[in-house]
C-alpha cells in the first residue's frame, strides 16, 4: 500500500504547472492586448473590429493560466503562510487564555508536567525526567 498522499511523479507535475501556467498567462496577455488594441482602433474608423475575438479567448485563458500557476506554486504559498501565521496564532492563544493555551497551542504557564530543565538549543521547558528536548530533540544531558 502506498502511504504517500501525493502523485507518483509529483515533482514532474509541479514543474509542468510552473512552466505551463505562466506560458498560458503570457499567451492570454498577448491575445488580450491584440484584441483590445483592435477594438479601440476600430472606434476611429467606420469598420468593425476584426480581432476582437482574441480578447474573448484571452479571458478564459487568464483563468486557466492562473489555476495552473496556483497549482504549481500552491505548496510554496501554503508553507509561507503557515510560517507567517503560526507564531501569531500561538501568541494569540497565549494572550486570550492567560497563558493556559488552547488545545495545546500557546501554553506559556509552567505546570507540574513541564517542571524540568530548559533546552540549551531552543529554550523549551521539558518534563523533569526527559532525556531529549520536546521541542527540537536535542539531548538534555
Amino acid at each position: 500500500m502506498d502511504t504517500n498522499p501525493g502523485l507518483r511523479n509529483q515533482a514532474g507535475v509541479r514543474a509542468f504547472f510552473r512552466v505551463t501556467g505562466p506560458l498560458v498567462l503570457l499567451g492570454a496577455v498577448v491575445l488580450g492586448i491584440i484584441g483590445f488594441v483592435d477594438f479601440i482602433g476600430s472606434m476611429n474608423s467606420f469598420g468593425p473590429p476584426t480581432r476582437f475575438w482574441m480578447l474573448m479567448v484571452a479571458i478564459p485563458m487568464l483563468a486557466v493560466g492562473g489555476w495552473l500557476t496556483q497549482a504549481g506554486y500552491g505548496g510554496v504559498a501554503a508553507r509561507y503562510a503557515s510560517g507567517e501565521l503560526s507564531p501569531v496564532v500561538k501568541d494569540s492563544a497565549a494572550y486570550l487564555t492567560d497563558g493556559e493555551g488552547l488545545l495545546g497551542v500557546g501554553r506559556t504557564v509552567d505546570d507540574e508536567r513541564a517542571s524540568g530543565p530548559f533546552c540549551r538549543s531552543c529554550g523549551t521547558r521539558n518534563d523533569g525526567d526527559a532525556r531529549f528536548c520536546d521541542g527540537c530533540g536535542t539531548s538534555l544531558a
